[in-house]
């Protein structure tokens, strides 16, 4: 990233971003396209660049393209009626993000991720590939309820901290090491799909469909669409690590340790017993949302407040505030804001109309391209909400030219926006490449057969299950 090279090379990036606005200034109007709207497309391609090249925080480009929107008419700070930039950026989706940083810090309190790796180690059985799965299912279930970056970064230092450490897996040299590493943050990013509540991208591209379509994608038929593909790339994803970096076998003192692990069953605190039963009353009122109508965000905040209450207590406010990612919040509020000013002044439309509209694709090719390109895209935007607010609308229009539902759209660019195998600079394989036990070669080269996999279940299985759910 350019953050880490010199004053100069991040000056020259802003620069190029400024003179892309300055030349849409200058260039006439496209038929059939207003100047806010142009202004509202420069921006867009502005702020990609900002955003892969990162020269400032993310979240620092989403401010600034936020307070431009006023500027060149695309969206006002202040109106009698209609949107304003600040309507565009609060949305459910802001408090259900806030939401789910308490929750995950509240768990990861806890003893449950460790007893649930204790439990599947049991069925570890010594065998080297058998320990990477059990951890990798550990990750997967958890990451299903918590935010991918937190549990990444718990289920790594567990992996250290015990069996790692046991068989002292030296850094960058055992095959074990690199396969157990890699798997995690795989696992962290796969449970995050299952479930609405698993990725803030889930949480952020439902809301952007509801807004701009009125379709609303339950909890429970988000649940029954991507949890059989999550545990299909689950299981993808284990086969390929294991083929690609062919760990080591573990020392018979490694495997005489893994099994007394195994056996520890550290009894449940206080603590421990109140952070599980707000889980499970948050999951149930989340399943039944599909028939009660609650809305997600407003269970996730309720679970959030019991979190304080006075006898529960499972959380004090300065741990709250401290786990909560500024840069998260404001990035997704000033992406929300660019979209809706592209919604407004219908740019979207218009470069459809002027690309695609004029090509003769159909229905079955571009679901096919969207499975397929939408990933490959996410490889060079390295920001799941800039994602999202780029490609969701545009590809629902382009979908219902089509006759395809927009929930197929929603689902391939959340999932692509919260999940990068190939990538091993996304935050939740960051935090455990800390450790040194895998490159950045190493994390691509296993994670090409997961990301085909994606692919090629996003092309042919995704849709008929959407359908199937009556979208």
């Amino acid at each position: 990233m350019l953050k880490d090279k010199s004053v100069a090379a991040r000056i020259a990036c802003i620069l190029i971003a400024l003179g892309i606005v300055v030349v849409a200034l200058a260039l006439p109007l496209p038929e059939g396209l207003s100047f806010p709207g142009k202004m509202s497309l420069a921006l867009l391609v502005a702020g990609i660049i900002l955003w892969v090249a990162e020269p400032v925080p993310f979240a620092i480009t989403g401010i600034a393209i936020m307070i431009s929107l006023p500027v060149f008419g695309i969206l006002p700070f202040s109106a009698s009626e209609g949107t304003t930039v600040w309507l565009a950026w609060v949305s459910s989706v802001i408090f259900f993000v806030l939401a789910s940083f308490g929750l995950s810090a509240a768990l990861l309190k806890t003893k449950i991720p460790m007893r649930i790796v204790s439990f599947l180690l049991k069925f570890a059985k010594g065998n080297e590939k058998r320990v990477i799965f059990s951890f990798m299912a550990a990750t997967f279930v958890c990451s299903m309820f918590i935010s991918d970056l937190p549990c990444s970064a718990l289920f790594a230092g567990i992996a250290v901290s015990s069996v790692l450490q046991i068989e002292g897996a030296e850094p960058g040299k055992s095959r074990f090491g690199r396969a157990l590493m890699i798997s995690i943050p795989y696992a962290a990013c796969i449970g995050g799909q299952a479930l609405p509540s698993g990725s803030s991208m889930n949480i952020m591209a439902m809301g952007m469909l509801e807004a701009s379509t009125g379709i609303q994608i339950s909890f429970l038929d988000w649940s029954v669409i991507c949890t059989p593909i999550a545990i299909v790339l689950l299981f993808v994803a284990y086969f390929s690590v294991v083929l690609v970096h062919k760990p080591d076998p573990l020392s018979a003192k490694t495997l005489e340790r893994i099994a007394e692990f195994s056996a520890n069953k550290e009894k449940f605190e206080a603590l421990d017993w109140k952070v599980l039963a707000i889980f499970v009353l948050t999951f149930g009122l989340w399943l039944a949302s599909n028939w009660t109508g609650w809305d997600l965000t407003g269970i996730a905040l309720l679970a959030l407040v019991l979190c304080f209450v006075p006898g529960i207590e499972v959380l004090s406010w300065d741990e709250f505030v401290e786990s909560v990612s500024w840069n998260v919040i404001l990035l997704i509020g000033s992406v929300q804001a660019l979209a809706g000013g592209i919604r407004q002044q219908g740019s979207a439309s218009w470069f459809l109309q002027a690309s695609i509209g004029k090509l003769a694709v159909g229905a079955g090719l571009l679901v096919v391209a969207t499975a397929v390109v939408v990933p490959l895209i996410r490889l060079f935007i390295p920001v799941g909400p800039a994602l999202i607010g780029t490609t969701l609308l545009p590809l629902c229009m382009i979908g219902e030219t089509f006759g395809i539902s927009p929930v197929f759209f929603t689902i391939v660019v959340a999932i692509s926006a919260s999940t990068s195998f190939a990538n091993g600079l996304e935050s939740a394989s960051m935090v455990v490449h800390k450790y040194n036990y895998w490159t950045l070669v190493d994390y691509f080269k296993s994670g090409v057969i997961p990301t085909i996999a994606l692919m090629i279940l996003h092309a042919t299985v995704l849709l008929p299950l959407v359908t199937m759910m009556g979208y």
